[in-house]
């Protein structure tokens, strides 16, 4: 329990210096293991009551997406229309830990593990061997998460609220095929979340709304051209979860 609460409190710490835009160098994360255990005890001293809950999850396809950009204007030849085609279901495993606070409020922090597949629709102006005239693409992610979240108790319903910090572990694309692309390296994202559940002895059931800050599209280049569409993502996400 001790273990897991320290992690979940360094989660919690880091997504503070990512908000801060703060470096991770060595030293600085030797005193950030100190700070943390110090916050440890704090937390441990100041909640009496703690319990540990085991969430699994899935969201729906996303798709039927109305935004699209023209890269290339300057070179007919290269010219294409690009939009996202659709964002297949994702699964979600995460687990987290409860720290009760004066009643009814409480806060949970903790890690959840997703993969995302997004697809990609390519249109060239001017169609060629190489280039045809329509192309769908994929990229695929596997994405850590570190939410900590607000919540108050409302009899057996729970209402919580907070954000999140994203970062991408590995991601497999082909819209490197595309000459010219580029894109960032994976920095860690921020986001939010909100939702409800509804407690059925120790089993809950539960909806939350995830949403980032970030477009999509963001970090994404075709020649130097961003390829930031005008859309900020955002997913449902029904869960089971367990409390212990």
């Amino acid at each position: 329990m001790r273990a897991f609460l320290f992690s979940c409190s360094l989660a919690k710490i880091i997504m503070m210096m990512a908000l801060l835009g703060i470096p991770f160098k060595p030293n600085a994360m030797k005193k950030l293991m100190i700070f943390t255990c110090i916050i440890l005890v704090h937390t441990l001293s100041a909640w009496t009551q703690t319990s540990i809950i085991i969430k699994l999850g899935a969201t729906p396809r996303s798709g039927s997406f109305k935004h699209y950009m023209i890269v290339n204007r300057n070179n007919p030849r290269e010219e294409f229309k690009f939009s996202t085609l659709q964002v297949k279901p994702q699964f979600y495993a995460g687990v987290s830990a409860r720290l009760q606070m004066r009643t009814p409020f409480f806060l949970e922090a903790g890690m959840t593990y997703t993969e995302k597949t997004s697809l990609y629709q390519v249109n060239y102006r001017m169609p060629t061997e190489t280039n045809p005239a329509e192309m769908v693409m994929s990229e695929k992610e596997k994405i850590l998460l570190l939410p900590v979240n607000i919540g108050v108790s409302l009899g057996k319903i729970d209402i919580t609220s907070g954000l999140s910090a994203m970062k991408t572990l590995t991601k497999a694309k082909e819209l490197t095929h595309l000459q010219g692309f580029h894109q960032d390296d994976n920095a860690i994202r921020v986001g939010w979340q909100m939702g409800a559940r509804y407690a059925i002895g120790r089993t809950m059931l539960g909806i939350e709304y995830q949403g980032t800050l970030n477009r999509e599209g963001q970090g994404m280049y075709v020649n130097k051209q961003s390829l930031e569409q005008n859309n900020v993502p955002g997913n449902f996400v029904f869960s089971v979860q367990f409390g212990f």
